[in-house]
């Protein structure tokens, strides 16, 4: 079973990464461990309290199959330096990086958008808070974008994240990621 690493930091945006975490978990070839920057318990945007299964440092790259980075305050506020090495390996390794939200800001300060389609929260916002950035005319205005192995979705795309995010591990077929995606986009509820 392929480690899904999972982000946690105070101030993370929790809904963001909820449904794709929740289907990878649920799958029979993968699981979930958080992973924080340092073992103390953080508390998300939503007041909910995570323990860290492991450190930034602790990642088992060798069973790694993808690294899911929500959204939140920090990353327009902060460069994050030390995630900077963590993508860097994903990327070498050929493994999925998977941002949604403010998490965009990060990978496009670190030049990681270089030659990779992407998006983000509107291309004026990544402007605003990084300027001219290596890759800034790849920017597609769409709600995720997945190309080389990087997954980039804005704040409120979060089921077209978990699908890009789904679709990039393999966990459904074609047809099924695409009901899935259905089933919470367009809901038929029985009266």
């Amino acid at each position: 079973m392929r480690t899904a690493y999972l982000l946690v930091f105070n101030g993370l945006s929790d809904w963001e990464p909820g449904l794709a975490a929740a289907e990878i978990n649920k799958s029979r070839d993968y699981s979930v461990k958080t992973v924080g920057f340092n073992e103390d318990t953080i508390v998300t945007m939503g007041g909910v309290s995570i323990v860290p299964d492991c450190t930034i440092d602790k990642i088992n790259y060798n069973n790694a199959a993808i690294i899911i980075l929500p959204g939140g305050g920090m990353w327009e506020n902060d460069p994050v330096m030390d995630m900077v090495p963590v993508v860097e390996k994903f990327i070498k390794m050929d493994m999925p990086v998977a941002a949604i939200c403010g998490t965009t800001v990060f990978l496009a300060r670190h030049g990681f958008f270089e030659g990779v389609k992407h998006t983000s929260n509107g291309e004026a916002y990544l402007q605003n808070l990084v300027g001219k950035y290596k890759g800034n005319d790849l920017y597609v205005n769409k709600p995720s974008v997945s190309d080389n192995g990087i997954i980039t979705a804005n704040g409120i795309a979060s089921l077209e994240f978990a699908r890009d995010v789904l679709a990039e591990l393999g966990i459904y077929d074609k047809d099924t990621l695409n009901v899935w995606y259905d089933f919470f986009k367009n809901p038929q509820l029985d009266e």
